[in-house]
């Protein structure tokens, strides 16, 4: 039969005083005396069966054990304080809370919402970004923001926009990238997203042009990385269009080729079917939409101005 677990306070204590490497500066921090951290520390490695420190003079050292234990709990403890900060959010006059994929609040979302806070000042507002799985939210929060063909059970679901998918590099790189070589398929200045390892054959099957394979160039881990990496000149990544309409409009990526090929898949704004839409929720999806609209409006300027290859 399974253990009683240890008290928060224990692994609350044990955490801070393997992270400053003091019991004196662990009771500082918690508002706690030192004696209480010590006997934390002490009930601790009487649940567990061992040492968990090494007593020094003026510090405490974590043992062998201790460091496995630290790395199996240190985890679940910030996952315990992510879901008590998010529940107190929630219960929050005037609260939001927004989750949505790391590229979409950096790209997207977080330029643009100090104009959502200046009309709202009064909003309570966290956002969270995740990397979600299969395009699943669970039920936590206001809205989500994500990436998908409207798959969610649970949710309302409102697509906000088409993801049209576009080769786009530095000014640099696309300067010195010789089209002909590139189109062949002839180049290793290839970023590959490995949370969307089908972007580079789906934009070459619409551009017809050969597939640029794994074995070719660099593979990162997100898309906010990825086209982070192709800003500072590592290459030639494909971009969701809209994600990036603000680096196009300022010049810091450029489309190396015309070729504008459509993914399939939406940006969906999820909302759970259970719960009464909040006054502060509506008004954010409204300004969502609002602003959803001008970027629409400046990309389809943009592809009838002719903006393509090396122009900002």
């Amino acid at each position: 039969m399974p253990q009683p677990l240890p008290s928060l306070a224990s692994l609350r204590s044990f955490e801070a005083s393997a992270r400053l490497e003091s019991f004196s500066k662990a009771a500082q921090e918690l508002n706690l005396t030192q004696a209480a951290i010590s006997q934390q520390i002490r009930l601790l490695e009487d649940r567990v069966g061992g040492e968990l420190f090494r007593r020094e003079a003026r510090h405490v050292k974590l043992t062998d054990l201790g460091r496995l234990y630290l790395g199996l709990t240190v985890g679940a403890l910030r996952e315990m304080e992510s879901a008590f900060e998010t529940v107190r959010a929630l219960a929050r006059p005037n609260a939001l809370v927004v989750k949505t994929t790391p590229t979409f609040a950096s790209y997207w979302l977080l330029p643009r919402l100090s104009r959502f806070q200046q009309a709202w000042p009064m909003a309570s507002l966290t956002v969270t970004a995740v990397e979600s799985s299969n395009g699943q939210f669970d039920g936590v929060g206001d809205v989500a923001i994500t990436t998908g063909q409207d798959q969610w059970r649970g949710f309302l679901t409102t697509k906000l926009f088409d993801i049209d998918l576009v080769a786009v590099a530095s000014p640099a790189v696309a300067r010195r990238t010789d089209l002909g070589p590139f189109l062949a398929g002839n180049t290793d200045a290839i970023i590959h997203t490995m949370k969307r390892l089908d972007d580079w054959a789906m934009w070459c099957l619409g551009a017809g042009v050969p597939n640029f394979h794994l074995d070719q160039g660099t593979i990162l881990f997100n898309s906010a990385l990825s086209y982070s990496a192709a800003e500072k000149g590592m290459g030639i990544v494909i971009a969701e269009e809209a994600m990036i309409a603000d680096q196009l409009a300022a010049g810091s990526l450029v489309e190396v080729h015309s070729a504008r090929v459509p993914s399939g898949r939406g940006y969906y704004l999820l909302e759970p079917d259970h719960r009464a839409r909040k006054l502060i929720v509506d008004a954010f999806i409204q300004w969502l939409q609002q602003e959803m609209g001008v970027t629409k409006s400046s990309l389809a300027q943009r592809r009838g101005l002719g903006l393509a290859v090396g122009q900002g």
